[in-house]
């Protein structure tokens, strides 16, 4: 198979691996899916999860993903020792932090996984913020709407 067919169906394959739901969001809740993930970190990650209820399934599925990707980064690009995770409500946004202590510098243009994020919150009204100075570690927060029901 020529290699720009077999990059186009790894693109592809990713797509679509991105758009599923991890069932363990769907199943058991955003906090559990949290703490999953957190237990498989390649690094030490300090997590702390304030919600009083389940919020709408596509936010806990963004949410989860932004965590799942900023502790990708983390551990790959980041050179960071740890890492603290914090979700919480604040007003009509959930609210998803994630600071490591690593290398910073990161920019949302250097890689998918960040545009991708980015793409997800946008897609359901959300937001995503990056802060990475040189040295001085990152910081992503993003910020998720909430419906009247849930909010």
């Amino acid at each position: 198979m020529p290699r720009a067919i077999a990059g186009k169906k790894q693109r592809e394959l990713r797509d679509i691996a991105h758009g599923l739901h991890p069932a363990v969001v769907t199943g058991h809740g955003l906090e559990v899916a949290l703490e999953s993930l957190v237990a498989n970190a390649p690094l030490p990650v300090q997590l702390n999860v304030e919600l009083d209820k389940r919020v709408d399934e596509p936010v806990e599925v963004a949410a989860y993903y932004v965590v799942s990707e900023a502790l990708t980064n983390a551990a790959k690009h980041a050179r960071a020792s740890k890492v603290s995770v914090v979700v919480d409500v604040h007003g009509s946004v959930l609210r998803v932090i994630v600071r490591d202590d690593g290398v910073g510098g990161a920019v949302p243009s250097g890689g998918s996984g960040l545009l991708g994020l980015k793409d997800r919150a946008e897609a359901i009204g959300g937001r995503i913020s990056l802060v990475s100075p040189r040295g001085g570690g990152t910081t992503l927060t993003a910020e998720l709407p909430l419906d009247d029901e849930t909010g």
